[in-house]
């Protein structure tokens, strides 16, 4: 049996609040609130955010690694699934002529993987 911190009356396990003195236990989500990413189980080691962004290297690896597998998986079909059907969002018809490498589509999205990834895994350590 638990005790409350504020009164030391003894209280349920499963109490959100001390029924002697009203004080909150744990708490409680708010109608509406949207929990992003699972937590760590206790024992699993803390994610790094730097390492998902390194990991992005490899588009969709950060995300995996960040326990958000389906996100990594539509990154990694965006930035690479266009590179294999050759339809990547380049302008090099233009910009080789001139010297100017604007193959700028496809390394904008890698870069904004590697800061998502970065931000799941940032969200994922926050403490419960």
């Amino acid at each position: 049996m638990e005790t409350c911190p504020r009164c030391h009356q003894p209280v349920s396990p499963t109490a959100a609040f001390c029924p002697a003195c009203g004080t909150q236990l744990r708490a409680q989500p708010v109608e509406g609130q949207v929990v992003e990413g699972p937590r760590p189980a206790a024992g699993e080691a803390p994610l790094s955010p730097a390492r998902a962004a390194r990991l992005s290297v490899i588009p969709g690896l950060g995300h995996w690694y960040a326990r958000a597998p389906l996100r990594g998986l539509g990154f990694f079909v965006a930035i690479v699934g266009p590179l294999v059907l050759g339809t990547e969002l380049d302008l090099s018809v233009i910009g080789l002529p001139l010297g100017i490498p604007l193959d700028i589509g496809g390394l904008a999205l890698w870069g904004y993987c590697a800061l998502d990834a970065y931000r799941t895994a940032k969200r994922t350590i926050r403490p419960a």
